[in-house]
C-alpha cells in the first residue's frame, strides 16, 4: 500500500513539473516575441525619427532658400523701381511736354521753313509778359459763423466781380459755451464768387491765398486774420493775359 502512494506521489510531482516547464516555456517565448517586437519597434522609430529629421532639414533649406529668393526678389523690384523713377524724372525733364511741347513743335517748324536760330534765339529772349496791376487794396469783413449770420460777412473785389464771404468755427469761453465770433486759430472756409455764378472754396488756417482768372483780370487775393470777428482781404487786380 505504502509503494502505491508514493506511485502517486511521484505522478503527481511529475505533473506539476512538467506544467512548470510549460509555463516556462510559454513564458519564454513570451518573452522572445516581446524582445523581438520591442527590437522592431525601436528600429521603426530611428527609422522615423530619421526620415522626419531628413524632412525637416528639407523644409528649413526650402525655407532658407525661398527667404533668399524672396530677399533677391525685393532688391530686385526696388533696383527697377528706382530705375523707373530716374527714368520718369529724365522723361519729364528731356521731354517737353503742354505749353513747353507747342512751344518746341512751333520752333521746330519756324526752323524748318528757313528762320535763322540766332533770330529765332534774339525774340525769345527778348519776349516778355509785364504785368499791369492795379494797386493793391484791402477789405474787410466779418467772417460768419454757424452762430452769428449777420450783415457785412462779404466783400468785392475787381468791379463786384468777385464776391468773397466764407464761414468760420465759433470761438469758446472759458467755460467752453461758444461765442458769436469765429476762432482764428481754427482751419476756416473761404468762399469766392465770379461774375458767371462760379465757386471756389479754399479751407484751411489763416492767412490763405487764391488767384481767380476772369475774361481780361487775373485776381490775386489774400485772406488773414482781423480784428476779433472780422477778416481782412487784400486784393490786387492785374491785366489778363
Amino acid at each position: 500500500m505504502s509503494y502505491g502512494l508514493y506511485d502517486n506521489h511521484r505522478r503527481y510531482r511529475r505533473r506539476v513539473w512538467a506544467r512548470v516547464g510549460k509555463a516556462v516555456l510559454w513564458l519564454t517565448l513570451l518573452g522572445g516575441v516581446a524582445g523581438f517586437s520591442y527590437l522592431v519597434g525601436v528600429e521603426q522609430l530611428k527609422s522615423r525619427e530619421g526620415s522626419i529629421q531628413e524632412e525637416l532639414a528639407n523644409m528649413i533649406a526650402a525655407k532658407d532658400k525661398a527667404e533668399r529668393r524672396a530677399q533677391q526678389l525685393q532688391q530686385i523690384a526696388q533696383t527697377q523701381e528706382i530705375r523707373a523713377n530716374e527714368l520718369d524724372i529724365r522723361l519729364q525733364r528731356e521731354v517737353p511736354s503742354g505749353e513747353l511741347a507747342k512751344l518746341n513743335e512751333l520752333v521746330a517748324r519756324k526752323l524748318a521753313e528757313g528762320v535763322n536760330p540766332e533770330r529765332m534765339a534774339f525774340v525769345i529772349e527778348q519776349t516778355s509778359n509785364p504785368r499791369s496791376c492795379g494797386r493793391p487794396e484791402t477789405k474787410r469783413f466779418v467772417l460768419p459763423t454757424p452762430i452769428y449770420k449777420g450783415s457785412n460777412t462779404q466783400v468785392a473785389f475787381a468791379d463786384g466781380t468777385i464776391i468773397v464771404t466764407g464761414e468760420g468755427v465759433p470761438a469758446r469761453n472759458e467755460g467752453g459755451s461758444p461765442e458769436a465770433w469765429y476762432d482764428p486759430t481754427k482751419p476756416v472756409k473761404v468762399s469766392f464768387t465770379d461774375a458767371a455764378g462760379k465757386v471756389e472754396e479754399v479751407n484751411g488756417v489763416l492767412p490763405l491765398t487764391h488767384n481767380l482768372i476772369t475774361t481780361d483780370k487775373e485776381v490775386r487775393l489774400t485772406v488773414g486774420a482781423g480784428a476779433r470777428s472780422f477778416v481782412e482781404v487784400t486784393g490786387e487786380v492785374c491785366r489778363f493775359p
